[in-house]
């Protein structure tokens, strides 16, 4: 199999000696080399690196991508050479090749099948490979951060697009697909292959038909090849959520004659040759797919917008000592890390080597109060334990400032949230002992359980314990195999549990109706009430902001009366990298993107 970094050191020995060539002819000999005008990003603390917060799916902005300049050292160079060239330096123009970026993420990918659930680390490689419609606008931040637009979007896959609404009250979309984009083994990309994907959504064995009712979509006939490159999707709502649904990889572009090739009668999607080979048309392929020591992508040739990319591929390596990742990452031995727990980061912080790109989400953790377990089927044990909670400890003892309070289930950075309410979610002793006394409940001690993977919500269920403990309620924290805490929390088995979610997309409604209303299946809390669902409904499928403000108000004032959870924080997004590497994504989800990323050499 392909390994990218041999061919590459050996492009670089010959880029050097061709430019070592060219300076000796242009600057009569002299052999001081100079310095790089590329100037390294500024090392900076988590509270200066916080940006303001937007929305859902994954991608770089062709407005502003900043491609390699060439130099004439560049232009002497071969075809094959000018695929990897690289910033140069001034006066003699030093050629660098677009380097290699070496990362190392939350987790370990375990498979990468487009439309299965997978860890965050195998959704960073199908992002990586898969290019959906359309793409977010990329906003760069004061601290150089490229933060995705919640309202603006460009073609990605599509060149251009018209949504039009219609008469039946849906949208009319229309996309005109890049001619001359292919896949990585040539075969060009059209309407079709499109259309397969989602097809593959609707009818196909995994989670994504769960999602497409949100934005109107329930058959394969709304979606429709015009001709080679075009392609119609008709919705028959108007859901905000449309346009940023259509960023997401899963909607990705799929090679239909590979995966057609290689279906079988028990398998007619091809799910199972997809667990470890990627098939999309993205800025990057899979050349090497060995989670255990190391995910390699190289660059799509076939991209149309493979030009710009600043780096010549990525090597997704597993560390899963937390206190080695982050010393590899302040060595330089790494480009890049993620899932590096708040207390490293705020010794990071202070490190010179490293910066600690943070911006705030609209993700929640939270401790859930199954309703279907006596007595928290009682309103005012909920509302003890609410206002009993320690919130701020939370953030500062165990996220260490990197997390904003999260006010509900409609958090404290997510559009519609209404503050005069989120705000009531505080620790006060004496409400709680006060609803406590109300509920008429003696003795009370209940089970709290944890995941044995998350470190984070251990220490805060220990806080949580002893802040129960001074209202009279014994807490017993229970630390579970992340297998066996998901079984229990799904057959109702533990009354108290923390637990997170982030919503791909970032709204509101959709993170209300998967959390909060009846029947759903990671409604962990069994919280059930129609009112509050009829007005989760109504805000799904208006574009009205003051109808959705309104109704989001009313729903959060019941998540508030009811005492549905304690909403604990919204965690930060946080990447590390080391000081050479710029170009940090963050778009409507936490999934790191490679595609504005590259690094300084030598800085």
């Amino acid at each position: 199999m392909k390994n990218i970094r041999p061919r590459l050191l050996q492009r670089r020995k010959i880029a050097i000696l061709l430019a070592l060539a060219l300076l000796v002819a242009a600057c009569g000999g002299d052999e001081e080399e100079p310095a790089a005008t590329t100037a390294a990003p500024t090392a900076t603390t988590a509270a200066a690196q916080e940006a303001t917060a937007t929305t859902a799916a994954e991608e770089m902005d062709e407005e502003i991508e900043e491609e390699a300049p060439t130099t004439t050292a560049a232009e002497a160079m071969d075809e094959e050479m000018e695929e990897e060239e690289a910033t140069t330096t001034t006066g003699a123009e030093m050629i660098f090749e677009k380097p290699v970026i070496v990362a190392s993420l939350a987790d370990t990918p375990n498979l990468i099948e487009l439309h299965t659930f997978r860890t965050t680390s195998a959704y960073a490689v199908t992002n990586a490979v898969y290019e959906p419609l359309i793409k977010q606008v990329l906003e760069e931040q004061p601290n150089g951060l490229l933060q995705g637009s919640f309202v603006d979007h460009h073609g990605a896959g599509a060149e251009s697009f018209e949504i039009l609404e219609t008469d039946a009250g849906g949208f009319l979309a229309t996309f005109n697909i890049r001619q001359g984009q292919t896949f990585p083994d040539g075969t060009p990309v059209t309407a079709s292959d499109y259309k397969y994907v989602f097809d593959r959504s609707i009818e196909g064995p995994g989670y994504i038909g769960l999602l497409l009712p949100f934005v109107g979509i329930a058959g394969t006939d709304q979606i429709r090849v015009i001709d080679e490159y075009t392609l119609e999707v008709e919705t028959t709502v108007q859901s905000p959520l449309f346009r940023r649904f259509l960023t997401f990889q899963v909607f990705g572009a799929m090679n239909q004659a590979e995966a057609d090739a290689n279906a079988t009668e028990d398998d007619p999607w091809a799910f199972a040759y997809y667990n470890d080979k990627g098939g999309g048309s993205g800025p990057y392929h899979v050349t090497r797919f060995d989670p255990d020591n190391e995910v390699v992508l190289e660059p799509n040739p076939g991209y149309w917008n493979a030009g710009t990319l600043p780096n010549a591929g990525v090597i997704i390596r597993p560390i899963p000592d937390a206190n080695e990742k982050a010393r590899l990452i302040a060595a330089g031995e790494i480009d890049v890390a993620t899932g590096i727990p708040p207390r490293l980061l705020a010794v990071l912080a202070d490190d010179p080597n490293v910066t600690i790109w943070a911006s705030q989400t609209t993700g929640v953790h939270y401790l859930a109060m199954n309703q279907t377990i006596a007595p928290l089927d009682n309103v005012h044990v909920r509302k003890a334990i609410v206002n009993a909670v320690p919130y701020q400890a939370l953030i500062d003892n165990v996220m260490y400032g990197f997390a904003s309070p999260a006010g509900g289930v409609v958090t404290s950075n997510m559009e519609t949230h209404d503050s005069s309410i989120g705000g009531q979610f505080r620790q006060d002793l004496d409400a709680a002992r006060a609803h406590l006394e109300q509920s008429g409940v003696e003795d009370l001690t209940l089970l709290l359980g944890v995941r044995e993977s998350r470190l984070g919500d251990q220490e805060a269920a220990v806080l949580i314990q002893d802040a129960l403990r001074q209202i009279g309620v014994t807490v017993d924290v229970q630390i579970l195999p992340d297998g066996d805490f998901s079984g229990r929390i799904n057959a109702n088995e533990l009354p108290l549990f923390i637990h997170d979610w982030f919503s791909w997309g970032e709204d509101p409604f959709y993170q209300m109706r998967f959390l909060t209303t009846c029947g759903q299946f990671v409604n962990y809390a069994r919280f059930c009430d129609e009112a509050y669902d009829a007005l989760v409904r109504e805000g799904t499928f208006t574009t009205d902001p003051a109808v959705r403000q309104d109704v989001s108000s009313q729903a959060q004032q019941i998540f508030l009366d009811q005492a549905v959870w304690a909403p604990l924080w919204s965690s930060d997004r946080t990447a590390v990298t080391h000081k050479c590497v710029s170009g940090v994504v963050q778009d409507y989800t936490r999934i790191p993107v490679f595609t504005q990323m590259s690094k300084i050499p030598g800085c």
